[in-house]
């Protein structure tokens, strides 16, 4: 028997690709923290305004970022500069998807 917890959350490896301030590729992977959202309440109206990342992701690790007076950002305000960074949330939705599709995909 299957036995599955449907508020369960997970942690999963996002991997950026950036350019740094010389134009240099770099790379640099964190840690989010995804919940498990029902499909329905992700079609939602109720919903409707919202980004993905605002149901989905719950926490980041192994992350610092820095706001413009040069403070390490924390909680909520890091959440929100995840989810507001270009290349960051991109990286971070292109994992969630991933982590979705690879945890149910047929292993051979």
């Amino acid at each position: 028997m299957l036995k599955l917890n449907t508020s369960r959350s997970y942690p999963y490896p996002v991997t950026v690709h950036f350019f740094d301030e010389q134009g240099k590729p770099q790379q640099g992977t964190f840690k989010a923290q995804f919940k498990v959202v029902a499909a329905d309440r992700l079609r939602d109206e109720e919903n409707a305004d919202k980004r993905l990342l605002d149901l989905v992701l719950s926490g980041v690790e192994e992350l610092e970022l820095n706001d413009a007076d040069g403070q390490r950002l924390t909680g909520e305000a890091l959440l929100e500069a995840v989810k507001n960074d270009p290349c960051l949330s991109l990286a971070t939705v292109n994992a969630y998807n991933e982590s979705i599709v690879k945890k149910n995909r047929a292993r051979t």
